[in-house]
């Protein structure tokens, strides 16, 4: 009449606790409590480390995927330019009323500059690019950019005081410069966020550009202000990736490869992809592709695709320069700027091969940690054990009660009875 001991305490949560075994003697119940309770402790033991094992390794790899994007952000590829086009084209403002009404809807940024040709060399210089910035560049700004709003580019040129034809006297602006917007020095820059309304406080919508503004300054860190706040980049460049370029140089170095060396330019297309992969700021995203496209040419027809195809472009710009848009041709000569990457390949030096490496060991390390961090099991088998109440099923062992064979007879002929 004896269970055996592995059955002493019981884990089946659908057994009434008042539910009697009966065992010959104490001695067997003992025995079985205490081959029990350390089959269990080795048991919780054991389960108790796996999660927190899992925790840690999850831990480990999200750190190290977080290290890896961070190099790669530390190394994103750099676009240079060359201006094609120099024309001009900006709004005018001569008070209050005229800029409160174009930032009622519109994003603003504005050149405030003294009277003079010689102080309005900066202003000429943004409002001819601006000229010269494709349309399809504008209307993408204006749909992604600050507070999805077109951005109107205005100046306000500061004149000396004088009686206007009533005999009032007017300071020329300046007052309106220096207290409304803030202007400490000429020229000054400022960008205007769009939604202001009559009673708005300029002070509560401006960002001022702190930069350098004496005469000859870099207008390089005054186009990266534009862009942080405009969305978009001024003029119509064309544009080279630097890291590209290096890529692409080493890829045509293997010309018209086969077996391990078709290998290896399959690998530099494929890098250059994913680093275009989450590209979606212009003009990065767009030259991306362009990029995309020349490997995969070159790829499917051989390494001499881009030669041809830089002649035939050079022969319809020079061909058709009067009779395109300007868009047109900027997007012709964009290409080209591209394609003679492949066609007049750069020397490589030790340090564009050693970045080469290091970005495709980066890519490598980030996809191989990804793929992990998502197929690692979590702990869904520990949550599934839990309540409604936020208790463990059988978190507590029930113990059996030892009962004499006599008292069992006993209540055994009362109920039969």
């Amino acid at each position: 009449n004896s269970i055996p001991p592995d059955t002493a305490y019981l884990h089946n949560t659908h057994l009434p606790h008042h539910y009697i075994f009966p065992f010959t003697s104490f001695t067997t119940h003992q025995q079985a409590r205490g081959t029990s309770r350390e089959r269990n402790k080795t048991m919780a033991t054991t389960a108790s480390h796996l999660p927190l094992c899992r925790q840690r390794f999850k831990f480990l790899l999200a750190t190290t995927l977080a290290i890896i994007v961070a190099s790669l952000s530390s190394l994103v590829p750099t676009a240079t330019a060359v201006s094609v086009f120099d024309n001009k084209s900006c709004v005018e403002i001569k008070e209050d009323y005229d800029l409160r009404n174009i930032a009622r809807d519109n994003n603003v940024f504005i050149v405030v500059h003294e009277a003079g040709e010689e102080n309005s060399a900066a202003r000429q210089h943004i409002c001819n690019k601006l000229e010269a910035t494709p349309e399809e560049r504008l209307e993408e700004a204006a749909e992604k950019g600050h507070g999805r709003r077109p951005t109107v580019f205005a100046f306000l040129e500061v004149k000396e005081s004088s009686y206007d034809t009533d005999g009032q006297l007017q300071d020329g602006g300046k007052n309106f410069a220096r207290s409304s917007l803030g202007v400490a020095s000429f020229p000054s820059f400022m960008f205007l966020s769009g939604g202001m309304h009559k009673a708005s406080r300029y002070s509560d919508y401006i960002n001022h550009y702190s930069g350098e503004t004496a005469d000859g300054f870099d207008m390089s860190d005054l186009e990266k202000f534009i862009h942080k706040y405009t969305g978009f980049y001024l003029g119509n460049d064309v544009y080279n990736i630097i890291f590209f370029d290096i890529i692409a140089s080493k890829f045509v170095s293997y010309g018209d490869a086969h077996g391990l060396n078709r290998l290896k330019q399959r690998g530099l297309a494929l890098l250059v992809r994913f680093s275009t992969l989450f590209s979606y700021k212009e003009p990065f995203n767009s030259i991306g592709k362009l990029y995309n496209r020349a490997f995969a040419m070159s790829l499917e027809h051989g390494m001499d695709y881009a030669k041809d195809q830089t002649k035939r472009l050079e022969k319809k710009i020079e061909s058709n320069q009067n009779n395109v848009s300007k868009s047109k041709l900027h997007e012709l000569q964009q290409k080209m700027a591209i394609l003679k990457s492949f066609s007049e390949p750069r020397e490589l030096s030790d340090e564009d091969v050693r970045q080469i490496y290091t970005h495709s060991l980066l890519h490598v390390g980030l996809i191989v940690a990804t793929i992990l961090l998502f197929i690692l099991p979590g702990d869904s088998e520990q949550s599934a054990e839990k309540v409604e109440e936020g208790e463990v099923i059988n978190a507590i062992p029930v113990v059996a009660k030892i009962v004499d064979d006599d008292e069992y007879d006993e209540n055994a002929t009362k109920k039969a009875k």
